[in-house]
Order: C-alpha cells, then structure tokens, then sequence
C-alpha cells in the first residue's frame, strides 16, 4: 500500500511540472506526459495515451486556452476550422493506435518525437 501511494504521489510530482511545460509551451500529453509514463512508470503505450487524454484533455486544455485567449492570443477562425479535423482525426486515430501491439506503438511514437525534434532544432537554429 505504501509503495502505491508513493507511485501515485511520485505521478502528481510528474503531473505537475507537465502541466506546468503544458502552459508554457502549448504540449504535455502526448510529447510530454504519454514518454513519462511509458519510461518512468512502465504504463503500456496505449495505456499511456488514454490516461493522458482523460487527464490534460479537459482541465489543462480549458484553463491554458483561458488564459491565452484572455491575452489576445487565439486565432479563431483558424482555431475553429481546425476542431472538426482534430475531431474526426482524433476519432480515426485512436481506432488505428488499437490495431497495433504496444510496443510497435512506442517505436512509431519516437521516431514521430525524434523526428519533429530534429525539425524543431534546425528550425530554432536558422532561424533569427
């Protein structure tokens, strides 16, 4: 029982600082969240990636958008023709996820991870 409540407390300490990089830098869940179960915790990767859904999708998502549209900064017109793509790719991507192994699910995750990491670094370089 001890060992479970110091999981779970050590998972609010992780929760935290994600939420934290969440409204600093618009990601947690999926770049974030979903990696730190999988490595610290041994979540399987759909395991992960539901349980970071359940947990950032409503509290985080809402308030971080409050707060950035209280400062003037959303695009709505973008903002709501994204949604029915979000939506309805959200949709079909999670019946997809399910057709793979979890392990075949990591490997596609991190290489999807390294690759806008990669992106994200030269982009940052090169640019002024």
């Amino acid at each position: 029982m001890a060992d479970r409540r110091a999981r779970l407390a050590l998972i609010f300490l992780v929760a935290c600082g994600v939420g934290v990089l969440s409204g600093l830098f618009g990601v947690g869940g999926g770049v974030i969240l979903v990696p730190l179960l999988v490595l610290l915790f041994g979540f399987e990767q759909h395991l992960a990636q539901g349980t970071s859904l359940v947990a950032l999708v409503p509290p985080t998502g809402l308030l971080a958008f409050m707060n950035y549209a209280r400062a003037g900064e959303v695009y709505w017109k973008v903002g709501l023709l994204i949604m029915p793509g979000i939506f309805l790719g959200g949709l079909a991507g999670g019946r997809i996820a399910q057709r793979f192994p979890p392990r075949k699910m990591q490997q596609i995750f991190a290489a999807l991870l390294f690759g806008l990491g990669i992106w994200q670094t030269i982009s940052a370089l090169l640019s002024r």
